[in-house]
């Protein structure tokens, strides 16, 4: 056991390195994600958390240190999880009265209905058997917070185990950091509105792992409107919402990516407030959120180079030349090397081929 610090937190941590059968686990690659976290909470004013996978207990003791939190439940099944969370909470001084301990399967958890402000859903793997309940433990106008590390499935390397888990079809795309974004947000909206739910995202992140963090809602959801099947040409890399069998650009097959969600992976509005409170590092990635434009999917503009036996234009240039076509065109915090425009790849592979003319 080592001791480290994390943000105003201070903690014993395990000293072997994190698998899928360690009894609790310190995963130091997710700091940013946690300070997007804290952030995030402090900015909604969440009175109160709800940790159900808490490890460490490093989410829930920064929560009440941190981000205005006045109590935390930190939970976790294993025995080992729960005496360091303990330690922990003791080292860092936390009053008895501002936090709950439970040792419980977090689905036992939710399904007591005892509801919260804020729910964090952070497990090693898949979030999908944790989503079917979630909702149990979610009040009116709350945050969720899901974090996915089954990459290779959601971004589209694993299409058969996608559809197990997701029940989403996906292929190999150029864009898919934000296809495991949107399978991820799909799966959120779909579990939460068989309870009459629906779920808004205000921030996400794709890294090694996929992460969204959102408001909910009462009431029919509108936005499974929003979830529809797209078609994809691997070949020229053209995307249409909708089902088509020819790319109408290269005359290629096209895939089938879906049904996915198609709506607004990010709030922009909420991002640019969140940039003015965020005392971390990594602002980069929201200073790109709340500029980017909102258009599904992003383009990488290596890929469409190679496709089109060229070099890859500079951004900022090709950013210029879409705008004055009339179109929209931004960055995206996903992939640094591609851009969102509501442009056609005919348009785009017109100004990629004329290079720097």
């Amino acid at each position: 056991m080592k001791k480290i610090a994390e943000g105003k937190a201070k903690l014993y941590v395990p000293d072997e390195s994190l698998t899928k059968d360690s009894e609790t686990f310190y995963n130091s690659a997710m700091e940013h994600q946690r300070n997007v976290t804290i952030a995030c909470v402090r900015l909604a004013g969440s009175k109160d958390a709800l940790d159900p996978l808490a490890a460490t207990g490093v989410r829930g003791i920064r929560l009440l240190k941190e981000a205005g939190v006045a109590k935390v439940v930190l939970n976790d099944v294993s025995p080992a999880a729960i005496k360091l969370v303990r330690r922990n909470l003791v080292l860092n001084k936390i009053k008895k009265s501002s936090y709950e301990i439970s040792r419980k399967d977090a689905n036992e958890l939710f399904l007591e209905k005892r509801r919260y402000n804020f729910v964090d859903i952070d497990p090693f793997g898949s979030p999908i058997k944790f989503l079917r309940s979630v909702s149990y433990a979610l009040r009116k106008d709350s945050l969720l917070g899901v974090t996915a590390t089954d990459s290779g499935a959601l971004a589209g390397k694993f299409a058969d185990a996608c559809f197990r888990r997701y029940g989403v079809f996906v292929c190999a795309t150029d864009f898919p950091k934000e296809l495991g974004v949107r399978v991820l947000i799909t799966s959120i909206l779909k579990n939460l509105a068989t309870h009459e739910m629906t779920f808004e995202p205000l921030y996400s992140h794709a890294n090694h792992y996929f992460r969204v963090i959102g408001r909910v809602s009462y009431g029919p959801d509108k936005n499974v409107s929003k979830i529809k099947m797209v078609s994809y040409c691997p070949q020229c890399h053209n995307r249409k919402i909708g089902v088509e069998s020819v790319c109408d650009n290269c005359k290629g097959e096209m895939k089938h990516i879906g049904p996915i969600w198609t709506g607004k992976i990010h709030d922009s509005e909420f991002c640019k407030k969140l940039l003015e409170n965020f005392e971390f590092s990594g602002k980069r990635e929201i200073e790109l959120s709340a500029a980017e434009i909102d258009h599904p999917f992003y383009y990488d503009l290596h890929m469409l180079a190679q496709s089109l036996k060229t070099s890859p234009p500079r951004m900022e240039k090709l950013i210029e030349k879409l705008r004055a076509k009339g179109f929209e065109a931004s960055r995206t915090h996903l992939e640094l090397r591609a851009v969102k425009t509501n442009a056609g790849i005919k348009a785009i592979s017109v100004l990629i081929a004329a290079g720097k003319k």
